[in-house]
C-alpha cells in the first residue's frame, strides 16, 4: 500500500508539473548557418520522435543544443516521415520486412538510425540527449565516424586480437548518438547483423522486451558490431571520442519526462515479442 501511494503522489506531482510545460511547442527543422570544415561526415544531425511537439523545458533545451552547432543542419523525422523513408530508400532490402514487422517504435528507430546514416552519413541524437560541445570538436581532420561508450559495463569482453584497438573494452558502445560517413563499415555491417540474427527473435515472447530490443537493434548489437569490424578489418581506424564523448554527452536532458506524455514509454512491457 504504501508504494502504491507513493506511485500515486508521483503522477500527481507529474500532472501538476505538465501544466507549466503547456501549450507544447512545435519543432522545425533547422537549416546550417555556417560552413561545416569537415570532409568526411555531411554536415546533417538525424532526429526521431513520433511526432513534432515538446513540453517548453526539452524544447528550450533542444533548440540551446542546436544553438552550439550552427554549421550542422537538424532533421526530425516524425512516425510518417520515418515511414516514407524507409518504403521509398529500403523497400527492397531485408532490414525494410523487419522494421516493419518491429512491435515497438524505438526498435523501428534503431534501424531508421542506422539506415539513413548508412544511406546519406550524417549524424544521430535521440531527441532528448545532447552534448555540451560542438560536435566539430570532437572530430579528427581525417575522421570517417564519431562513436563512443555509456558509463554501463559489458561483462563479454573483445577478442584479444582486439583489445588495444577498442579504446573501453569493458563498456558498451554507445547508441542514442553516433556519427558515421555514408556506407560506412561499421553501419554496412549492423544492418547485415541485424538480418542475420533476425530469425533468432522473430515471434519470441520476451519477458522483457527492452531487453530483447537492446540485445537487437541497440547498444548490445552496435558494440558486437564495432568488435566485429575491427577484428575483420585490421587497418579501419574509428573515432572513439571517450566515454559518453569525453563527459561531454547530456544523457537526459531537462523536461525529458515530458514527453511521454504524447507517446508512453515502452520500458514496462512484459511477456511480449519485439519482431514479427
Amino acid at each position: 500500500m504504501p508504494n502504491l501511494l507513493i506511485n500515486q503522489l508521483k503522477k500527481s506531482i507529474r500532472r501538476a508539473q505538465l501544466v507549466l510545460e503547456k501549450p507544447y511547442q512545435w519543432l522545425d527543422d533547422q537549416v546550417a548557418t555556417q560552413p561545416f570544415n569537415h570532409a568526411h561526415i555531411p554536415p546533417n544531425v538525424y532526429q526521431t520522435w513520433v511526432n513534432r511537439q515538446f513540453g517548453k523545458t526539452l524544447y528550450k533545451n533542444i533548440i540551446n543544443f542546436r544553438k552550439l552547432n550552427p554549421d550542422l543542419n537538424f532533421h526530425l523525422f516524425d512516425n510518417q516521415k520515418i515511414q516514407a523513408y524507409m518504403e521509398e530508400f529500403w523497400g527492397d532490402h531485408p532490414i525494410f520486412h523487419i522494421y516493419q514487422n518491429s512491435q515497438f517504435g524505438p526498435s523501428k528507430a534503431d534501424i531508421f538510425r542506422v539506415c539513413i546514416l548508412n544511406e546519406r552519413g550524417g549524424f544521430y541524437f535521440d531527441i532528448n540527449k545532447g552534448c555540451a560541445v560542438p560536435l566539430r570538436s570532437l572530430l579528427k581532420p581525417e575522421s570517417d565516424c564519431l562513436i563512443s561508450y555509456e558509463q554501463n559495463n559489458c561483462i563479454i569482453l573483445p577478442e584479444q586480437a582486439t583489445m588495444d584497438r577498442v579504446q573501453h573494452p569493458t563498456k558498451l558502445a554507445m547508441q542514442w548518438s553516433f556519427g558515421f560517413a555514408k556506407n560506412h563499415p561499421v553501419t554496412n555491417m549492423m544492418i547485415e547483423e541485424i538480418c542475420n540474427f533476425y530469425p533468432y527473435f522473430k515471434d519470441k515472447i520476451f519477458e522483457n522486451p527492452k531487453d530483447a530490443i537492446l540485445s537487437f537493434t541497440a547498444t548490445g548489437m552496435l558494440t558486437r558490431v564495432i568488435r566485429k569490424a575491427l577484428l575483420q578489418n585490421p587497418d579501419l581506424q574509428l573515432n572513439q571520442a571517450g566515454i559518453d564523448y569525453n563527459g561531454h554527452a547530456i544523457p537526459e536532458m531537462p523536461g525529458s519526462w515530458s514527453r511521454y506524455f504524447t507517446s508512453p514509454a515502452y520500458s514496462k512491457s512484459q511477456n511480449k515479442p519485439i519482431v514479427l
